[in-house]
């Protein structure tokens, strides 16, 4: 683990260390405090799009204010990523599976970039998303039902205290995987822990969920 140390708010040694594959860094923390800005993500971007890191399992950059074009170059990083490894038959060792990135002024903007950027690759390698508190409402939360309804990977989505949300946020995902998958898919076939704590879902919101369960028949979740 690396927490972005070295230089009080520089994170150049950081990303250095990403840029040269360290095997010894799998999971990136950079703090609060650290500078994370446009130029940074790009050159985060870059190493996982290129395939220059392949060491990188978890990246957690929450509380850093990211432009929308900068959180869609990400998401495309990962796409690029996800898709070369699923041609090399090697997605299930290797690849970026847990995230937690953006401010709380991430917004729907925000959000739907990610999303577009993922878009292509099904949500990528990603088995843990952490997107609470970044202001999501109705139209981020349809963004992310789209993209990772028919994803083989994602098991953990943490959508905590995005009040906005709310029942008709929570309906409009899960239209957004029934159209994603189609009449005869499972949506988000491997989710196990979705997290809509201090998200202003009602009963309405609850039974558009329940349906989704039940009609893919799956258990064990929560």
């Amino acid at each position: 683990m690396a927490w972005g140390q070295g230089g009080f708010k520089s994170c150049d040694a950081l990303l250095k260390r990403v840029e040269q594959n360290d095997v010894k860094l799998v999971e990136l923390v950079i703090l609060p405090m650290k500078t994370f800005g446009a130029a940074e993500i790009q050159r985060l971007s870059n190493s996982i799009a290129s395939g220059v890191n392949t060491n990188l399992k978890t990246i957690s950059a929450s509380g850093h204010h990211l432009p929308p074009e900068s959180l869609k170059m990400f998401g495309q990083a990962l796409s690029a990523q996800a898709q070369k490894l699923n041609s090399d038959n090697t997605a299930s060792s290797n690849g970026i599976t847990h995230i937690s990135i953006g401010s709380k002024y991430m917004g729907d903007e925000g959000v739907v970039a990610l999303c577009e950027g993922l878009a292509p690759s099904d949500g990528a390698l990603l088995q843990s998303l952490d997107l609470g508190w970044k202001n999501i409402g109705r139209e981020g939360i349809r963004a992310i039902g789209s993209t990772f309804a028919n994803s083989k990977f994602l098991s953990s989505l943490d959508l905590s205290r995005n009040n906005n949300i709310g029942s008709d946020g929570i309906t409009d995902f899960c239209n957004a995987a029934e159209e994603a998958t189609g009449s005869s898919g499972i949506a988000f076939p491997s989710m196990e822990h979705l997290t809509l704590s201090e998200c202003n879902v009602g009963p309405m919101g609850m039974n558009s969920l329940a349906r989704i369960i039940i009609s893919d028949g799956s258990s064990g979740r929560s």
